[in-house]
């Protein structure tokens, strides 16, 4: 949907698991992840998102992998505690792809 927005030397990342459309672009890098089938086959039903956030982290560099726990620390309230041990799993699923 956003393949022409993207600037020259871009990236784009897309879920292939829902959109099996090729980018047809040279000036970009494009990566497929089928971050809901992993979500998925990995119980973690809802967090494709993250799946994908973990894999841009990894491709982009835009953030150090060693930052990501205490970030997610912070975002991840203390009334969802059961949650961050899920978020983090599905980040590491993504940045190892």
């Amino acid at each position: 949907k956003y393949e022409n927005e993207t600037v020259s030397g871009g990236q784009i990342f897309v879920d292939s698991s829902l959109i099996e459309k090729k980018v047809e672009r040279d000036d970009v890098e494009a990566y497929y992840i089928p971050a809901t089938k992993m979500a998925s086959d990995e119980g973690l039903n809802g967090l494709a998102n993250m799946i994908m956030i973990g894999h841009m982290l990894k491709k982009s560099n835009a953030v150090p992998y060693e930052f990501v726990e205490g970030a997610m620390k912070k975002i991840v309230s203390a009334k969802k505690q059961n949650l961050f041990d899920l978020n983090m799993k599905a980040v590491e699923l993504g940045y190892n792809y």
